[in-house]
């Protein structure tokens, strides 16, 4: 089933590049890249160590908050380390369980590891949401468009059922009408006999209940010290600032410079529509929305494509950095962690421990 999954994922990003290869003019996007500035490009380049260093300050920020002062120095090598499993290894050790797993190894509490990492992820989740929600209605009539209004609506859907996890995702769980609402909608799916409608409940169930926990977990630790809410959402906001920078970058670096009001306000939606996970590794879906909703600012379709196949090859250098960097690390035991948490807990996620990556991988 995985590797069916696998394939239909190449096969829908190659679908998308190759509409994008259809539908924009090759001789102009070559054109652009060979006029590219050397000087614009390593700024760019290396904004994307900073990035990864803004990121590396609220992980060790949240587990700080746990106890567990970890050295910044050792957390930064494994960001890069959770880059290389992202986007290099074809198999269900993701970057969020390599990290986890280093970090649970050297502070001696799994759970704080995963709590801190789910927290990172699930609270730039959050922010990206409300930004797609809130930016489009910056001057410029953004949130009129057809392309822009839908993807504000699923964005509010989200919100609300992410806010509604954390608020009431325990005393849900208890709820006895929400349980009979779920053995209702469990008949008329038809998992409530064997077969395969009844694992993909389980599997999707396990899920919810593993999400739900670890939320739960988070406002505890936001509700012991409300302090850190504010410094984590502080760091979150943050990184999108240093996102919108990011492509004010990608685009000076092939001599053009955006509006850098309508790109603040086009990005957050671009993002959350690059994050569906239909492709392999948001290749080709990903660069399309940048394509998509950088043209509604005014930017050349074909100089956006250079743009965000430039961000693509950031992605791709940083995983090289994390393979270079894992060879003075010990990982022999990922694989046998990681495999022992699947079969302990059907419902832990694998690959990711919250929602697609939280808007931290646009570098």
């Amino acid at each position: 089933m995985k590797r069916r999954i696998l394939f239909l994922k190449v096969a829908v990003s190659l679908g998308f590049i190759g509409l994008l290869a259809a539908t924009l003019d090759m001789e102009e996007l070559l054109s652009q890249a060979r006029g590219a500035d050397p000087v614009y490009l390593l700024a760019c380049v290396l904004f994307s160590f900073l990035m990864v260093a803004a990121s590396t300050w609220k992980w060790w920020y949240l587990l700080r908050k746990q106890g567990h002062p970890l050295p910044f120095r050792n957390l930064f090598r494994w960001y890069f380390i959770g880059y290389f499993y992202s986007n290099f290894v074809p198999s269900n050790v993701g970057g969020d369980v390599a990290r986890a797993w280093l970090a649970g190894r050297r502070c001696g509490s799994g759970s704080a590891a995963l709590i801190s990492i789910f927290a990172e992820r699930f609270t730039g989740s959050l922010v990206l949401l409300a930004l797609a929600l809130a930016m489009p209605f910056l001057p410029g009539g953004l949130w009129r468009h057809p392309a822009v209004w839908p993807v504000m609506l699923l964005a509010l859907g989200l919100l609300a059922g992410a806010v509604a996890l954390m608020a009431f995702g325990r005393a849900a769980a208890r709820s006895a009408w929400l349980a009979r609402l779920a053995g209702r909608l469990r008949r008329v799916l038809h998992a409530d006999r064997p077969g395969r409608a009844q694992r993909a409940w389980d599997r999707a169930a396990g899920k919810v209940e593993t999400l739900g926990a670890k939320a739960g977990q988070l406002l505890e630790v936001f509700r012991s010290d409300p302090r850190a809410a504010w410094v984590v959402l502080a760091q979150t906001v943050l990184f999108y600032l240093m996102t919108v920078v990011n492509v004010l970058l990608g685009y000076r670096a092939f001599g053009a410079w955006p509006d850098a009001g309508g790109i603040a306000a086009a990005l957050p939606v671009a993002m959350l529509v690059g994050m569906i996970p239909i492709t392999l590794g948001n290749l080709g879906i990903a660069e399309g929305a940048y394509v998509v909703y950088f043209g509604l600012t005014g930017m050349s379709r074909e100089l956006t494509l250079a743009m965000g196949l430039l961000l693509r090859l950031k992605i791709i250098l940083l995983g090289l950095v994390g393979m270079a960097v894992q060879a003075g690390e010990r990982m022999d035991g990922l694989r046998r962690a990681d495999s022992a948490t699947d079969e302990s807990s059907p419902g832990a996620p694998s690959s990711t421990l919250a929602p697609p990556k939280g808007g931290q991988h646009d570098l």
